[in-house]
């Protein structure tokens, strides 16, 4: 990777796990999942291990599509990285399901919706964030999302640099700026930090603790912003207490790797968008072609959500997985996706060249 910072990980190297799926009559499909331990409890080690023992013989007992995966197991901890990976290599494997622009018995599928990516500004280095935001300002970008959470004397400065170069933009309605602090924030601070931030004309301060659902929503009714839960919302009960809460002042952002894959993220930005509260597509840094494809396809399904993070491919990565990175284009704008399957070629030389087998399971 190139180099990538917030307040609760600095990364260099992206850790995946990478599933491919073989159906008895040569059909292939690939799945990816990046799983946090400080987001869903899920690691490196645990992923193999809960798809052999939870994920597998569900797949092999569900439908081929994905949709039935469990989210959790059977204690309720959560499983949602794990599903992601075989959830979408069994979606990309079931082309003769899915490889049109038809869904069994819903008829033709909406067109693409014309979506623009946001750039995403994260460095305790101010002068590094300037650059950025300028190379992503001359790319045509209109909507950043801004890290806080290093030190105080960092966002402020980090704060001053995106004001200069944007803040007359921002509180013209051109641009937007929300910020993500990832939990580092102390509660009884929060809404002063909160109040100082809208005369940056910011938008939606995500994730300001960590807590469960319940903890941002009370903390939310005491914000003059709303906040926007990432950690908070992990499966779709958690979605379910944010979308009924009164006032409704949290935000949503929707992650594959997340929250389960497309069939569980979809059930999400259903309860979301009925409930009329405002949701973000996202993603987790250092996301390959894999799952930027993937997010076409929950984008292509889900309708419009407020903004949408990802599809950076090489401009994040020093290189990827499939024959040719996707990328956002001009003015972060994401073509309609392919019609077969996830839509890319994953590189055999490239998998073999980054990664290690772990583990093999047969039926």
């Amino acid at each position: 990777m190139r180099r990538f910072e917030h307040a609760a990980a600095g990364r260099q190297v992206a850790e995946a796990i990478v599933v491919r799926l073989e159906l008895a009559d040569g059909a292939v499909g690939w799945g990816e999942t990046l799983p946090r331990e400080y987001v869903t409890g899920e690691t490196l080690e645990s992923v193999p291990r809960d798809i052999e023992e939870f994920l597998w013989p569900a797949a092999l007992g569900g439908d081929e599509a994905g949709k039935e995966l469990p989210a959790t197991d059977p204690g309720g901890r959560a499983i949602t990285a794990a599903c992601c990976a075989v959830s979408l290599a069994m979606y990309d494997a079931s082309r003769h399901c899915f490889g049109g622009r038809t869904r069994p018995g819903s008829g033709p599928l909406p067109p693409f919706p014309a979506v623009r990516v946001s750039g995403v500004l994260g460095s305790a280095d101010p002068a590094r964030t300037a650059r950025r935001l300028r190379m992503m300002r001359l790319y045509g970008l209109r909507d950043f999302k801004l890290k806080l959470g290093f030190d105080d004397d960092v966002d402020a400065e980090n704060l001053r640099v995106v004001d200069k170069r944007i803040g007359k933009a921002v509180r013209s309605g051109k641009c937007t700026l929300r910020v993500d602090v990832n939990g580092a924030w102390a509660e009884s601070e929060t809404p002063d930090r909160v109040a100082a931030l809208r005369p940056h004309g910011v938008c939606v301060v995500e994730q300001p603790v960590f807590g469960p659902p319940e903890a941002l929503i009370d903390l939310a009714g005491r914000c003059e912003l709303p906040l926007m839960a990432d950690e908070s919302l992990i499966t779709a009960a958690d979605a379910d207490k944010l979308v009924e809460a009164p006032g409704k002042r949290v935000w949503l952002n929707v992650r594959l790797s997340k929250n389960g894959g497309i069939w569980h993220c979809l059930s999400i930005v259903e309860a979301a968008a009925g409930a009329e509260v405002p949701f973000t597509i996202g993603c987790m840094v250092g996301e390959s072609s894999i799952l930027s494809a993937a997010q076409r396809q929950l984008l292509w399904r889900a309708g419009l959500p407020r903004f949408v993070e990802g599809n950076y491919g090489t401009f994040l990565l020093a290189d990827d997985l499939t024959a040719r990175s996707i990328r956002f284009g001009y003015g972060g704008k994401l073509k309609c996706p392919a019609n077969a399957g996830l839509g890319v070629r994953v590189d055999p030389r490239k998998i073999a060249r980054h990664g290690t087998l772990v583990k093999a399971l047969r039926a």
